[in-house]
């Protein structure tokens, strides 16, 4: 994968913004007794929280599986599906927001399929996520309004609310001028536009392919499921620390809010970011900044280390296991 120069740059300045609020964070949040606080963090729990992480990430796999069927009339592999989706992971920490194009094009070796239908499918889950992540955000604004209109109360909403306008203003005019475009190539017939229109149709046969699924009430079982065990994951990890052992399954399901926008954020792997989120909200929750940090640092150096060994691992079984097929160059 060639990287432009501006995506460099861009990706070393995301890189070099979350060592700054790790740094930031460690030199306010920082105790002599953060290394102890690690060492004795309780190893059974750590465990038990690993395998909860895990466990989504095969949902997944399962869950991708039901979006890509439609799509090939021989059953797709799950082995496939989910090394394709830990790469992709792995790919992240390297390069944000690449491990999901790399995830497409690395299964579309595996499975004979169009790359770009895939990527399709993966824009499908991410808008499912998306509206899976508002319900969970709307839960935890109904269960502690309190705490987070004091923590919102010296935001000045006026300036917010005004530059949401002019972003508002702004998709608007991009979206008129995408639609005349859009427009200018289906009725064009030079070759270029053809090209465009192929790329379209693939990538809309990816996007519809939630319409064409036939198992759409295990689609949404494994999709309660992923966000169920991503709280459950959570509140696992509240067990690994003593300061942090009496907070519940609610209180899970504000950290993963605060933990899912940390990890949205373009910088490899959530560092800093995730750091930063996670302990303000347990911070919210009357921890302190202290614990709080470690907590996030454990959590976050468990999820990283899992996807490191399985994004490995994946790399070396698709080296060993070539594809039975070849690929058709016109569907990537």
């Amino acid at each position: 994968m060639k990287i432009s120069p501006i995506a460099f740059l861009k990706y070393t300045l995301f890189f070099l913004l979350g060592i700054a609020i790790t740094y930031y964070l460690f030199k306010t949040q920082y105790h002599s007794n953060f290394p102890d606080d690690l060492a004795n963090a309780d190893k059974t729990w750590i465990l038990i929280t690993a395998i909860t992480v895990m466990i989504p990430h095969y949902l997944r796999a399962l869950r991708w599986k039901l979006l890509i069927q439609p799509l090939k009339k021989s059953k797709t592999s799950t082995l496939n599906v989910f090394n394709a989706i830990m790469i992709g992971y792995f790919a992240n920490l390297a390069l944000p927001r690449a491990g999901e194009i790399m995830r497409c094009a690395w299964l579309s070796k595996k499975e004979d399929l169009s790359t770009v239908s895939l990527i399709g499918t993966v824009i499908t889950e991410r808008i499912i996520d998306l509206f899976a992540l508002g319900i969970i955000v709307l839960m935890g604004l109904g269960l502690y309004f309190e705490i987070i209109l004091h923590f919102t109360q010296g935001i000045d909403f006026k300036t917010l609310i005004l530059s949401k306008i002019y972003l508002f203003i702004g998709l608007i005019l991009i979206l008129l001028i995408g639609t005349y475009l859009i427009f200018k190539i289906f009725t064009s017939q030079n070759k270029l536009a053809i090209k465009i229109k192929g790329f379209i149709n693939q990538l809309k046969e990816g996007l519809l392919s939630l319409k064409k699924m036939e198992q759409p009430f295990l689609f949404s079982f494994y999709t309660i499921a992923i966000w169920f065990f991503y709280v459950f994951s959570t509140y696992c990890g509240f067990k690994m620390l003593q300061e942090t052992s009496h907070l519940t399954l609610s209180n899970a399901l504000l950290t993963i809010i605060g933990g899912s926008f940390g990890m949205i954020a373009p910088i490899q792997g959530g560092i800093g970011a995730f750091h930063f989120m996670v302990s303000q909200c347990l911070i919210l929750l009357n921890v302190s900044a202290g614990p709080a940090l470690v907590y996030a640092t454990i959590l976050h150096a468990i999820q990283t280390l899992l996807v490191i060994i399985f994004g490995i691992l994946a790399l070396i079984i698709g080296i060993v296991y070539q594809p039975k097929h070849k690929v058709d160059v016109t569907k990537s």
